[in-house]
């Protein structure tokens, strides 16, 4: 029998996680085990996502609370090394670009386990990101990256990769769009506004800078005069607002479940982001997006006409949401592959733990 140790911390992990185990079972020879570190540790940001996408609940919770960063880091590299060095012959597998990503990383080569990467060449070339060290350093340390589209891909080899570089290196799709075309929308009356924008604001750039995050709510505000923005509130995203004392006159939801969120998005007119997950629902639910990074993860969406970066400025903000309507958009590329990921990584798996 083989093992693989899925590690996971928040929510875009939990939904990839969840189209790759119940794909993983077919095979018989395969145990899994979840190992949650805590980075997202609430209900309605962690134990909502097990039960609605039907996954095991973790066979190990950290309960590691997400502090700062390095500390963060360092506790859960500390518990997760602790935890590898019983699991001999296990292949640890990580998701994305957290720091659960990284820790998982630098624990399981420290244990000399081996280590599959899923989310592996995306690049923003923005150093002072956090998600840019810690998938630079997950997709240099992994003995096996899985890529979800042709330009990471591409990107991985002509970093020498899959050459001078020995970790393998294989083109799959996104596990997102996998979870995307098998999860239904709820259905329920999330709004009773029948026009609006979904807006979701959570990355550390925009948050601990409280110039971008005042900006941002400024323009959101004005937005909200004429079409009505609904936001899902990150917990993260709620402290700051409180602790800079700015007043949203747009409307605030708690988080949503995958299922709430999708109903969400299917009925919004634009969307307004900085998230990575977010951005790519968004496309593939042929809605155009406003990408409020300076550095997006998914300039392909932008390549083919339907997204636009703007910064956190809040004239630039309402200038570039102005544009959307003019954009000339192209959904029909099959940027993130076509829906079989999980299938995609499962066969090249079987493959791999044979050897």
């Amino acid at each position: 029998m083989k093992k693989i140790l899925h590690i996971v911390g928040n929510r875009p992990q939990f939904i990839k996680l969840a189209v790759l185990y119940k794909e993983l079972v077919k095979e018989k020879k395969i145990i899994q085990k979840i190992i949650h570190t805590g980075q997202h540790y609430s209900a309605n940001m962690s134990d909502i996502f097990f039960s609605e996408l039907n996954i095991p609940l973790p066979d190990v919770n950290f309960n590691i609370q997400n502090s700062s960063p390095h500390i963060f880091i360092g506790n859960a590299a500390e518990a997760l090394y602790n935890y590898f060095l019983d699991e001999k012959d296990a292949v640890v597998f990580t998701y994305g670009d957290t720091n659960t990503t990284l820790a998982a990383a630098v624990a399981a080569k420290r244990c000399g386990l081996r280590l599959v990467h899923f989310e592996a060449g995306v690049r923003t070339y923005d150093n002072s990101m956090p998600e840019e060290t810690n998938r630079v350093l997950t997709d240099r340390l992994a003995d096996v990256n899985y890529c979800c589209t042709q330009r990471n891909f591409q990107t991985m080899k002509g970093e020498g990769y899959g050459g001078t570089i020995g970790s393998e290196l294989v083109l799959t799709g996104d596990l997102m769009l996998d979870a995307f075309l098998q999860i239904e929308p709820s259905g329920k009356n999330i709004t009773n506004h029948k026009k609006y924008i979904v807006c979701t604001i959570h990355r550390e750039g925009n948050l601990l800078n409280k110039q971008h995050l005042t900006d941002i709510v400024a323009a959101l505000n004005k937005i909200h005069t004429s079409t009505p923005v609904i936001t899902p509130i990150h917990p993260h995203t709620n402290k700051r607002l409180v602790e800079y004392g700015l007043m949203p006159t747009f409307d605030l939801l708690e988080p949503l479940g995958y299922a709430d969120m999708k109903t969400l998005l299917m009925g919004a007119e634009y969307v307004i982001t900085d998230s990575g997950g977010t951005s790519r629902e968004a496309y593939f639910l042929q809605k155009k997006s406003l990408v409020v990074m300076d550095s997006p993860f998914w300039p392909e969406i932008m390549e083919v006409g339907c997204s636009i970066q703007t910064s956190a400025d809040s004239t630039l903000i309402l200038e570039n949401l102005r544009k959307l309507h003019l954009l000339k958009s192209d959904f029909s590329t099959a940027i993130f592959g076509t829906g079989t990921a999980a299938e995609n990584i499962r066969k090249h798996l079987t493959v791999y733990l044979a050897k």
